[in-house]
């Protein structure tokens, strides 16, 4: 018989064990999702994570390099984003970079699915307002082959479930996740849109 003493031990840690597991591949779907809805990886930025987000391929990822998305999501939250000038800054070097562009949103026949194999995008509306189509990787055909030095693929593919992007949300791209930006939703308009990019780990 097992002294009630050894029996108390073994729940503690057992406890412990399933209270401090880092490895968001081993959680279960409630315990992302708790995670997720926790929030604290947004770091004070008050800006809707979209529905559209993996919430595991986040948690992984953020795991894996909790140094850079904490510096991406503090970026965001403390700098002037309106005031940012178009072009790249840099965070840690190729690792960790922002993208500011302005454009006016297109027709959707002007765009074309796209996906990233080095870096995950965080993209945000400053101002303005766009639709994002989005698939999975293995729903599209390549149109034009991965270019190394752009980090890009572009596909062909009409389908997927497209969304409504502006200064109230942001999603987040990840290697498997296809994504068709910059489409016009009643008329074309004016965007300015940030990409943080954070290399893969």
């Amino acid at each position: 018989m097992i002294p009630k003493f050894t029996i108390l031990i073994m729940i503690i840690l057992t406890t412990f064990s399933c209270t401090t597991n880092t490895n968001p591949e081993k959680w279960t779907d409630q315990e992302v999702s708790d995670w997720f809805e926790k929030g604290e990886w947004l770091e004070g930025w008050n800006v809707k994570p979209d529905a559209s987000i993996n919430k595991r391929s986040l948690a992984i990822c953020y795991h894996k390099n909790p140094k850079h998305w904490k510096q991406a999501f503090k970026f965001l939250k403390e700098v002037d984003l309106k005031s940012l000038p178009e072009g790249k800054q840099e965070l840690e070097g190729e690792h960790l970079f922002v993208a500011v562009s302005k454009y006016n949103s297109k027709e959707k026949s002007e765009t074309k699915y796209e996906s990233h194999k080095k870096y995950i995008d965080i993209q945000y509306i400053i101002s303005g307002e766009e639709q994002m189509g989005l698939t999975t990787i293995d729903k599209a055909e390549v149109s034009e082959p991965y270019d190394a030095e752009k980090d890009l693929v572009f596909y062909n593919y009409e389908g997927g479930k497209y969304i409504k992007a502006t200064p109230e949300n942001f999603v987040i791209f990840f290697p498997e996740d296809l994504h068709r930006p910059c489409i016009k939703t009643d008329e074309s308009v004016p965007v300015k849109k940030l990409v943080v990019k954070l290399q893969v780990e």
